[in-house]
């Protein structure tokens, strides 16, 4: 059988899993996780993506973007390990020829406030995976530059970010107070499902709007014959 396309809605932000093979630990040095750091906005300039989130742990990395064209979104990927295998085995040991698992996980969200809880899932595999006490010290996350600790310009917020208040400070503010509010623990396994499985992450209505637009299905199809319905008799 054939491999399902990977989901795809032009200007939806998609959330983008990169495991380790295996399970092995990618980033095992300071240096290792400098590297990838700085490639990200090299790689989502190259090949035009918006980078919204992102959050590095030793086992892989979780990304926030939003890409124009579909093709452009494995580009990336693939730009980004391009360049950063290569280097990250002059300051570490590798012991497999593959850094990555072969076929990253993705999902694409809704705009607006689900957009928001997906930018702090995304940030808070500093906490599931790695154990960060405080999301604001962790330096691998764009949770600091999204709550005003450090200045990161070349990510690009999302609109639902920008609509927390009229000036950064009031921005930062209230998504520092939304990131204590936490996610729901529905929210967080039903886009931890959507990630796995690769489908939409969003309200019904939106489903049914959407669905034109996408190159698949958003949602897995009901299992069973369809109903059939009722003829009337002549």
């Amino acid at each position: 059988m054939a491999r399902q396309a990977r989901l795809f809605i032009p200007e939806c932000p998609m959330v983008i899993e990169l495991r380790g093979i295996a399970g092995q630990d990618v980033f095992k040095t300071r240096e290792a996780f400098l590297l990838f750091h700085a490639q990200l906005p090299l790689s989502a300039a190259e090949e035009a993506i918006a980078m919204h989130a992102y959050c590095l742990v030793p086992t892989g990395a979780l990304l926030m973007i939003t890409a124009s064209q579909a093709h452009r979104v494995g580009r990336f990927v693939q730009n980004l390990n391009r360049h950063f295998s290569p280097a990250v085995r002059q300051v570490q040991t590798v012991n497999s020829s593959a850094l990555w698992e072969p076929r990253f996980k993705s999902t694409v969200v809704q705009p607006g406030s689900r957009s928001l809880k997906a930018c702090l899932f995304v940030e808070q595999l500093a906490t599931r995976a790695a154990g960060a006490p405080d999301l604001a010290t962790y330096p691998w996350s764009s949770f600091a530059a999204h709550a005003g600790v450090v200045n990161e310009a070349w990510l690009s917020d999302l609109p639902v970010y920008w609509q927390l208040g009229n000036t950064p400070f009031e921005r930062q503010s209230r998504y520092r107070q939304f990131s204590e509010q936490g996610l729901s623990a529905l929210d967080d396994a039903e886009l931890a499902g959507c990630l796995e499985k690769g489908w939409l992450w969003s309200d019904d209505s939106f489903c049914a709007q959407i669905q034109d637009l996408a190159n698949r299905p958003v949602r897995p199809r009901p299992r069973g014959r369809p109903t059939k319905k009722n003829q009337g008799t002549s």
